[in-house]
């Protein structure tokens, strides 16, 4: 039987090369005869220069995650106990886990239905509702490689004085229609990406957050490693600590990989979108299936269907079939944790319900085969005419 996986790294013989070389440049085999070292290049600086250059965002630091991102962002917000942040019902779980790291309340917001986007009206009708002087800032979720309209949080981000934050995290690398990058309008505090969303058995792992703000750089950077801060003088010997913070650096080699896949970057992009059409040609008169919007700006880093009916059965076939799929997301009001701590109802934020009971994610990933594609599309059709009742 075909296997399917939802995803797999694209990487090439020569990239097992340079990862090799970078060990070596990193350990006891980089010492010559002579006790000399030969050069140890900084590979997260180089990261962090070239993703400025492919995005044109002001001030980019790259940490171990998107999850390391976002609390960067939200500890030089100055988030603190008993805040309130007002974010999506349906987004992943690292989002109100970052939120309830600093001991504050996330605030949840349900979703446009056709775009799964965290809906601007009903966070303005929260605003204006509700006592908002707790409320301290906003995360927008961009999903699955689409792009949310920005402007309705902007005007709400002038109007209440709120913070804002760009998840990016699962559209890395997105674009407005006007070929600006997520988070590179100045009116946005802070973006967020990852170079390898959405994976659970990493190899390797890389985050940036993104700031046009000179301060809030320069306090991503201090938070970035303990918060330590090394006097100049002694040769830098000793330091001091000037806040609570975790340990947000990436590894080396996650740095390598990661300028080696932003080297490919417009390859993977027009790749996801070759295998979208290969499932948008296929599939759009098919029965029983809703395919995702497609404009020029979706860049595809989920296919996220929506079956009218069983879609938990025809996941169960394409499971049985070889193929993987994925959930994105089940709503945060559906999580133990937060159905009991927010006394959340179930039927709470009925777009996200409606759409949870809906979706399911397709692979779709630039080292997918057309031949696997071609397989995740016949399967489907089969399951669709078949009576899966």
């Amino acid at each position: 039987m075909r296997k399917v996986p939802f995803f797999l790294y694209n990487i090439e013989r020569s990239d097992l090369e340079q990862i090799s070389q970078a060990i070596v440049e990193h350990t006891v085999l980089n010492k010559n005869p002579d006790g000399s070292l030969g050069e140890m290049p900084n590979y997260i600086e180089e990261l962090e220069e070239k993703t400025k250059q492919a995005t044109g965002i002001e001030y980019v630091i790259a940490v171990r995650s998107e999850i390391s991102a976002l609390l960067l962002a939200l500890q030089a917000l100055g988030i603190k106990r008993n805040h309130k942040i007002i974010c999506s019902v349906y987004c992943h779980p690292f989002v109100p886990e970052c939120i309830r790291y600093f001991e504050a309340e996330p605030i949840f917001v349900d979703i446009d239905p056709q775009t799964l986007a965290m809906d601007a009206q009903k966070c303005k009708a929260l605003l204006e509702s509700k006592e908002h002087d707790r409320i301290k800032a906003m995360i927008v979720s961009h999903i699955g490689g689409a792009i949310c309209d920005m402007e309705p949080f902007y005007a709400l981000k002038e109007k209440y004085n709120l913070g804002l934050v760009e998840d990016a995290s699962c559209s890395s690398w997105i674009k407005t229609k006007q070929g600006k990058h997520a988070g590179s309008d100045p009116r946005t505090d802070f973006a967020i990406l990852s170079y390898f969303p959405g994976i659970k058995n990493k190899l390797f792992n890389a985050g940036i957050v993104f700031t046009n703000n000179q301060h809030y750089a320069e306090q991503c950077k201090i938070f970035k490693h303990h918060s330590k801060i090394k006097e100049q003088s002694n040769g830098g010997l000793f330091y001091d600590v000037v806040d609570v913070s975790l340990d947000h650096t990436i590894s080396i080699l996650s740095a390598k990989f990661s300028l080696l896949s932003l080297g490919r970057l417009n390859h993977h992009l027009d790749r996801r979108k070759e295998i979208a059409k290969m499932y948008y040609d296929q599939l759009k008169n098919i029965e029983g299936i809703e395919l995702p919007r497609n404009d020029e700006t979706h860049i595809f880093t989920l296919f996220i269907v929506r079956f009218k009916k069983s879609r938990d059965k025809i996941a169960t076939l394409l499971k049985e079939a070889g193929i993987e799929t994925a959930l994105h997301f089940i709503p945060i009001n559906f999580l133990s944790y937060y159905k009991n701590k927010f006394d959340l109802k179930v039927t709470q934020f009925p777009n996200a319900l409606q759409v949870y009971q809906e979706v399911l994610s397709l692979p779709i990933y630039s080292a997918m085969s057309n031949e696997d594609v071609q397989y995740v599309i016949d399967t489907l059709i089969k399951i669709l005419k078949e009576d899966i009742e």
